[in-house]
């Protein structure tokens, strides 16, 4: 899988639950893992979009401006996300796992 393919859910999914017991338990856990990642970042994104990249933060007399915290959030869940991607596809044989790269993300 290439860095810029999304992972396709429902057919990692179908392969893992072909697999071992051992290996299909702990990649349908990451996938639960992933599915509630790919959740939050949605609502993360959502708020700097609406909120934008600096917002204000009240110091009294007076306000100053400051990174969004969301884009902390967002950055440190994304590296997270891509890094259990890995964890998955390394989990699944690779002549398994280039089947994916034509998929696009499933809506959650």
């Amino acid at each position: 899988m290439t860095k810029s393919k999304a992972i396709n859910f429902k057919a990692v999914k179908n392969v893992l639950n072909e697999m071992p017991e051992d290996k299909s338990m702990l990649g349908l856990a990451l996938i639960k893992e992933l599915e509630f990642m790919k959740k939050t970042m949605a609502k993360l994104k959502s708020e700097i979009t609406k909120n934008g990249v600096v917002t204000q933060m009240d110091q009294g007399k007076y306000f100053i401006d400051r990174a969004n915290p969301a884009i902390t959030q967002y950055n440190a869940m994304i590296k997270n996300y891509n890094s259990t991607i890995k964890q998955v596809y390394e989990l699944i044989p690779k002549e398994l796992s280039d089947n994916f790269d034509d998929f696009d993300n499933d809506e959650l």
